[in-house]
């Protein structure tokens, strides 16, 4: 494999020698990666590569069946999906995952509130002087989703809902953020639209992105991870990725797009 790992140090998060497997069948193969403090980092491969089971075991969904993960250092191997939120990384998922009866002000709220580890009790984080609502209203500002307030989610565009997710991953003030191609299904408008939200709202977060568009890869990512049958095949910056032979042979015959 060939890499360019973060200095000393500087980890957010690491993952050494991660492997999956469910029964008979390995869907992650010795999977060592680090990605530094307030990097924006693309992880890309062919459909079934194992991108998304990877993401699974990052964020507490899977426990890996080999290797750690840790996060700012700490160990967090098989920490449940909830007490990775707490640790402060959060994610979003490939198909939008919004609560379409409730508006999005209190989709946001509901966001925030986890960040205290109350779960969904409102009336206690109301009575507490969380800021809950004060966190929902800035997170609608940097969307641009402040008409939107008072509207059902499920009323929505599709691209207004994306948007609204990144927004709840971001209304938890997770450090670590991973983003489950949070493009898909958008027009090249609405993409780039998606972009500059992703740049402008995570700056200064860590984001880990799995994505299919390589303009967004290549438009966003400050180094690239490769994955191939379970297995990290390269790491690097956008233009080393771009040149490495191995990757361009990964994609051949496959229904990926031109790494261009």
């Amino acid at each position: 494999m060939h890499d360019a790992q973060a200095g000393p140090g500087s980890d957010a998060l690491e993952l050494e020698g991660v492997g999956k497997r469910y029964g008979h069948v390995q869907v992650l193969d010795d999977v060592t990666l680090r990605v530094a403090a307030g990097e924006f980092h693309a992880l890309i491969g062919p459909n079934g590569a194992g991108k998304s089971s990877l993401f699974n075991v990052i964020s507490g969904l899977t426990p890996p069946s080999a290797g750690r993960v840790r996060l700012h250092g700490r160990d967090v191997t098989g920490l449940a999906a909830h007490r990775m939120a707490r640790s402060g990384l959060s994610r979003s998922f490939q198909v939008a995952n919004v609560f379409g009866r409730m508006s999005v002000f209190d989709n946001l709220r509901c966001a925030a509130m986890r960040t205290g580890g109350l779960g969904y009790q409102w009336w206690r984080a109301l009575d507490r002087g969380y800021g809950v609502a004060q966190r929902a209203r800035q997170v609608m500002a940097q969307l641009g989703l402040e008409p939107r307030a008072d509207r059902q989610a499920g009323e929505l565009s599709y691209a207004e809902q994306r948007a609204l997710e990144l927004g709840m991953v971001l209304a938890t003030d997770a450090r670590v953020v991973l983003l489950d191609e949070p493009t898909a299904g958008m027009s090249r408008a609405e993409t780039t639209r998606m972009m500059e939200l992703i740049r402008d709202t995570c700056r200064g977060r860590t984001v880990l992105i799995v994505e299919h568009d390589m303009q967004v890869v290549f438009g966003l990512s400050d180094r690239i991870s490769v994955m191939v049958q379970g297995e990290l095949i390269a790491t690097g910056t956008p233009d080393r990725i771009r040149a490495d032979e191995a990757v361009r042979q990964a994609y051949l015959g496959g229904a990926a797009p031109e790494l261009e």
